[in-house]
């Protein structure tokens, strides 16, 4: 079979492109496509429920989608953690599924990408071709995709959740038949609609029947990061400290002490409409790990997950010496898990040593078990502070597959 020309290539991709879905859709984005209705129009039938065994790629994330996640499943790979941060999916977040009997047996979020965005942890180009190892993305490789130029691999079909971890969901996400059959519908759309390969990123690694089929059709798996989380298993503080070996435990005794002898104070409090204190200090540990801080972006960052999960379920838990806000972290609550987001330490205050692990473990760790938390996500990066404090370490998965059409 030819190959087709650049230009049509080119064509065929924008074709599931974000303005042509945004054309598409009449000019919004939207889980399924609707047809204005008058008073005059009889109402659309509804839409025929795709085939069992159909690979179907629809824009959005369907109202319904938790239903497909299975017990215990990480709160990121909910409906409401992927429209959180849907930018990050270049052209907006798209369910890929393999249709069963009553809706997806196995389905993913992930979509089209036309060209290299150059992000150091979503780009799948910088990844597999080892751009990122300096910044410990993918730090000790393979990188199957070094010594390629862009055009070899773009348009890619990249499959990304945005915060961090990837799974299938849906009933059969175990199933190494149906996973099987998924990559299998997968590649071929692929194929169909001129992506030149198909990558994964943040890949979690307990979902074995998903990997197993991605290596099993030739993709390449690599180590990308590691990430961490706290499984909550005690039923108080000296229940936390008892997981910690002995050494540590002092250590952790020590720290606190030193911390309430300097006259602070931890505690924790709801989200507010407005976060000055907050932003300054986000302001300083962004400057400090060589970033622009920018104080608007991050008032709105705060307001958009206030208004996004509710106050209710976004907790500030702060240090304070005499009223002036020395550290903080924030803790975003989805059933029994807190996903730890944010923080922030005054670096000018040499009395904020060591409030930075009272509001981000040791007050937490407290807190927990009194109010239904089961597990906290730390996410990514300074791996040692965390693992010192309990928690266990699984690393994430990048895969690729060069199409040969």
């Amino acid at each position: 079979m030819n190959r087709p020309r650049p230009a049509d290539r080119k064509h065929r991709c924008r074709a599931w492109g974000p303005r042509a879905l945004h054309r598409l859709h009449g000019g919004r984005d939207t889980t399924e496509g609707t047809t204005a209705v008058t008073q005059m129009d009889d109402p659309p039938a509804p839409a025929a429920r795709p085939v069992p065994g159909t690979f179907t790629v629809r824009p959005g994330v369907p109202d319904d989608w938790d239903g497909l996640l299975g017990p215990g499943s990480p709160a990121t790979l909910s409906r409401r953690w992927i429209t959180l941060a849907e930018g990050r999916i270049p052209g907006g977040a798209r369910t890929l599924a393999l249709e069963g009997e009553h809706g997806p047996s196995v389905a993913l979020v992930g979509g089209p990408v036309e060209e290299p965005t150059g992000h150091v942890r979503f780009d799948p180009f910088r990844v597999l071709s080892g751009g990122s190892a300096g910044e410990g993305v993918a730090e000790q490789g393979p990188h199957p995709w070094r010594g390629r130029a862009p055009e070899d691999v773009f348009p890619c079909c990249l499959l990304m959740f945005p915060n961090y971890e990837t799974a299938p969901a849906g009933p059969d996400a175990h199933d190494p038949a149906a996973v099987g059959r998924w990559v299998d519908g997968l590649v071929a759309w692929a194929r169909d609609n001129g992506m030149r390969s198909v990558a994964g990123l943040f890949l979690r690694p307990d979902f074995p029947a998903f990997t197993g089929a991605l290596r099993e059709r030739g993709f390449d798996i690599v180590p990308m990061v590691d990430r961490c989380d706290m499984d909550v298993t005690w039923q108080d503080f000296d229940g936390y400290l008892a997981t910690l070996p002995r050494k540590r435990r002092f250590a952790v005794r020590r720290e606190l002490r030193d911390i309430a002898l300097r006259g602070v104070v931890v505690g924790e409090r709801p989200v507010r409409d407005e976060e000055p204190e907050l932003v300054r200090l986000r302001h300083q540990i962004v400057t400090k790990y060589g970033g622009v801080p920018d104080a608007e972006r991050e008032a709105g960052s705060l307001r958009h997950l206030r208004d996004h999960f509710g106050p209710e379920n976004v907790t500030v838990v702060e240090a304070r010496q005499d009223d002036a806000l020395l550290s903080f972290s924030i803790l975003v609550r989805d059933g029994g898990q807190w996903t730890v987001l944010m923080s922030g330490t005054d670096y000018d205050r040499p009395d904020a040593s060591f409030t930075y692990f009272a509001t981000m473990f040791y007050r937490p760790a407290e807190l927990a078990p009194r109010l239904g938390i089961t597990s906290m996500a730390y996410g990514l990066g300074t791996l040692q502070a965390k693992k010192l404090r309990g928690c266990t370490v699984n690393t994430l998965s990048a895969a690729a597959l060069l199409l040969d059409r």
